[in-house]
């Protein structure tokens, strides 16, 4: 049990069911969060059109009467690069030796390739019960989600398959349900009213992030990262201060932009999600950074909060 796990006062009647950590692995892009942000009906990780949104460890927990699923959303599966590549990769491994459960997921709009061979060849290798879930129905054509599956079952072999839409959370009954039969019988590990492990501050700054990520074009949103100075909450607001970290000079002027049009619409945006996250009123201060080349320097990566 880590050190997150809730654990029960010796007079509560503590339920128990089918209980385990599910691993949400794929490439980048393929909606892991997505479908998380789905099945719990909250928007809890950051998503957007551009890889590589998820850059840490994040829990989510789904509860019922008679079962607790504890996914563990990381990003997507990719070859390294840089120091925070490798950073990442090493959360993908930490994700799935604490999983009891391997749930691939595969973006049949683009054809199978390097990154797939490499989910496909981790999950088989992980020594895991793993399911397939081929996701993208709702815009892919019925050759493609049958060529994607071909693919995965040439590595994975007679796994279980689902063919599912994220964005339609109607479409997933069937996945949770295979899932649920999947997993050992257990004590839950949280209060079935938890939702995630992550503190709000955290969650709160993948969701300006987001915003970032929607707004800037090419390689500039992968160049910023984005740590939180301040929270100060009450009753009423919250009070955010967050710094927005560059690697260029340049960058900093895009991200400002021209009588700093860009990082007031990159305000507003944020504000709209970090409302919904807060449940009031929020006052957002942002501020932008230069710290060149931080992506290549491990110290300044754990200063983001971007090992988990």
């Amino acid at each position: 049990m880590s050190e997150t796990e809730t654990t029960p006062s010796p007079d509560a009647v503590w339920p128990s069911g089918k209980v385990g950590y599910v691993a949400l692995l794929g490439r980048p892009n393929t909606g892991k969060s997505t479908l998380l942000n789905s099945v719990l009906h909250t928007h809890l990780a950051a998503v957007s059109a551009k890889p590589q949104t998820t850059r840490r460890r994040l829990l989510g927990v789904l509860s019922d009467d008679d079962s607790q699923i504890l996914f563990l959303d990381a990003p997507g599966v990719h070859v390294a690069k840089d120091i925070l590549d490798e950073v990442m990769v090493e959360t993908i491994e930490r994700v799935l030796s604490d999983a009891d459960l391997i749930l691939c997921i595969a973006d049949p709009t683009r054809a199978p390739g390097q990154e797939d061979s490499l989910v496909a060849k981790r999950a088989a290798s992980a020594g895991k019960t793993t399911i397939l879930a081929i996701n993208k129905t709702d815009i892919a054509t019925p050759e493609q989600v049958e060529a994607m599956h071909q693919f995965y079952r040439g590595v994975l072999g007679s796994t279980p398959s689902f063919r599912v839409a994220a964005v339609k959370p109607e479409t997933l009954p069937p996945l949770l349900a295979g899932i649920r039969a999947a997993l050992p019988t257990g004590p839950f590990l949280y209060d079935p009213e938890t939702l995630t492990d992550t503190i709000e501050r955290d969650i709160g700054a993948e969701l300006i992030r987001e915003a970032v990520l929607e707004n800037l074009r090419q390689e500039i949103p992968h160049g910023i990262a984005v740590a939180i100075e301040s929270w100060n909450d009450n009753e009423k607001r919250c009070r955010i201060s967050a710094v927005l970290h560059v690697e260029r000079e340049q960058h900093k002027a895009i991200v400002i932009g021209k009588d700093g049009a860009m990082i007031k619409q990159l305000r507003i945006d944020a504000v709209k999600q970090l409302v919904e996250l807060c449940g009031k009123r929020v006052d957002l201060r942002l501020w932008v950074k230069v710290s060149p080349d931080w992506r290549q320097h491990r110290r300044q990566i754990q200063e983001f909060n971007l090992i988990s």
